[in-house]
């Protein structure tokens, strides 16, 4: 297993594995295989503003378990010139998204996300979509029956 990140997690996809979904859960499993799983600083604040006190424990653990790339001044300079760029073409991008985005750019790795149209307008970024990594995860598993 490479020591370097397979791929960063988008908000919602931390979202979709703190709430249980069991395929979530079984492809972050799969892909831990090829390295472990990262997370912007960014996402953290995210997930943490919409916490719930019984999801605190559960919270904590997740984060725990991945690697959390801290949101330093050269992060912050990338997401600022993402964003002018795509401005000058006429796409808008949230700050929370570009900076998301520019740690993956940064990191070379491909973002998972349950929102492939935040991050499609990103030059050069590797965008994985949540549903199509599910039914690719599930197409390669062997069956049960």
């Amino acid at each position: 297993m490479s020591t370097e990140p397979s791929c960063l997690l988008d908000t919602g996809v931390v979202i979709a594995c703190l709430r249980g979904l069991a395929e979530v859960t079984s492809l972050l499993s799969h892909l831990v295989e090829k390295g472990p799983l990262a997370v912007s600083a960014i996402t953290v604040l995210e997930v943490w503003q919409g916490a719930k006190e019984r999801e605190i424990k559960a919270t904590r653990a997740f984060f725990d378990g991945v690697r959390v790339i801290a949101f330093d001044q050269s992060l912050a300079e990338k997401a600022g010139l993402l964003v002018q760029q795509l401005r000058r073409s006429g796409i808008t991008i949230s700050l929370p998204d570009a900076s998301i985005a520019a740690t993956a750019l940064r990191l070379g790795i491909p973002i998972l996300t349950t929102n492939r149209k935040h991050f499609a307008p990103v030059p050069h970024l590797q965008v994985w979509d949540l549903k199509d990594k599910l039914s690719e995860h599930l197409e390669e598993k062997p069956s049960s029956h």
